[in-house]
C-alpha cells in the first residue's frame, strides 16, 4: 500500500519531505550497481551514482544516520534521522555501497539469509530471476568492520506465513543463532522475507528474542509503530516499466 500523491517507491527526496517530517523513515535497498542480463525486477538495481545522489540529498537536508536500535522512535520530534536497510546480503551492495556511505557518513543494516551465506539468491532463481551472489563470511566481516550492522532474513528466505509453526520457528530462531555464532555480534533485528508476516509469525520472532522486525508495509515510524512491524519504503530505480510492474506485483519482493 502507498499513500495518495506519493510515488510507490523512493527515488528522490522532494515528494517525500512531508511524509518524512511526520516520523522516522526506513529505506529498503536490495541491489546496487550494474544489472546482469535477464533481470526481471530491473528497478531493484540502483546504479551507484543514483545511490550516492540519494545519500548526498539526504545529507544536504540534514538527515542523520539512524539505527534500528532506536526504533520505533521514543518521540516524533528531534533531529531528523533515517535508517538504511539492505535485504538479502548481495555482494554488489558491499562492492557499490561502502564508499558512498562512507563519503556521506551513513551506516546501514544488512539482513542476511543465514543458510545461504556465500551462495546465491536461490529463492529468486527458482522464480526465474537472474542469479546474484550473496556475501560470504569474509565479506560480511568486511561489512561489519566498516561500521555497519547485520540482521536476520531467515535461514532460506521462505514465506513464513506458509510454513508449519515448527518450521517457521526454525527459520527464525536458527538464523539468529547462526549469525551470532559466526560473527560474534548481537543479532537483534529481523526482516520478514517477502514482507510476509502474521500475528503468529510475529510471536515467533518475539519468542526468538529479536527486538525489532521490518515489514515491507509503506510508511514512516512513530512512537505508536509496533517494534515487530516496522514500516519501510523501498528505494529503487524508476524504470519506464515501473507502473506496470507495480500493478502486476501481488506481494513485495
Amino acid at each position: 500500500m502507498t499513500m495518495p500523491g506519493l510515488p510507490p517507491y523512493y527515488t528522490r527526496l522532494d515528494p517525500f519531505r512531508p511524509l518524512f517530517a511526520s516520523g522516522t523513515p526506513i529505506l529498503t535497498f536490495h541491489k546496487l550497481g550494474p544489472r546482469p542480463p535477464r533481470v526481471k525486477r530491473k528497478g531493484l538495481y540502483l546504479p551507484e551514482t543514483l545511490f550516492e545522489r540519494q545519500l548526498a540529498e539526504l545529507r544536504r537536508d540534514g538527515y542523520l544516520p539512524g539505527t534500528l536500535d532506536a526504533m520505533p522512535p521514543a518521540s516524533a520530534f528531534g533531529p531528523p534521522t533515517i535508517v538504511l536497510t539492505f535485504d538479502d546480503g548481495c555482494v554488489n551492495t558491499l562492492q557499490h555501497g561502502l564508499l558512498p556511505m562512507e563519503r556521506h557518513g551513513f551506516r546501514a543494516i544488512q539482513f542476511l539469509v543465514a543458510g545461504l551465506i556465500g551462495a546465491s539468491n536461490a529463492w529468486d532463481e527458482a522464480d526465474g530471476e537472474a542469479r546474484e551472489p550473496l556475501m560470504d563470511a569474509d565479506q560480511i566481516r568486511e561489512w561489519l568492520d566498516a561500521g555497519h550492522a547485520i540482521g536476520s532474513h531467515s535461514m532460506s528466505h521462505p514465506d513464513l506465513t506458509q510454513l508449519a509453526p515448527v518450521l517457521a520457528r526454525e527459520e527464525i530462531a536458527s538464523s539468529k543463532k547462526r549469525l551470532e555464532d559466526l560473527f560474534a555480534v548481537p543479532v537483534d533485528h529481523f526482516c520478514y522475507p517477502y514482507g510476509a508476516w502474521s500475528p503468529a509469525v510475529r510471536d515467533l520472532v518475539e519468542e526468538a528474542g529479536y527486538r525489532t522486525a521490518c515489514t515491507t508495509e509503506f510508511g514512516v515510524n512513530t512512537p505508536r509503530t509496533p517494534a515487530l512491524a516496522l514500516l519501510r519504503i523501498t528505494a529503487r530505480y524508476r524504470s519506464t516499466s515501473l507502473k506496470s510492474l507495480f500493478r502486476r506485483t501481488h506481494r513485495p519482493v
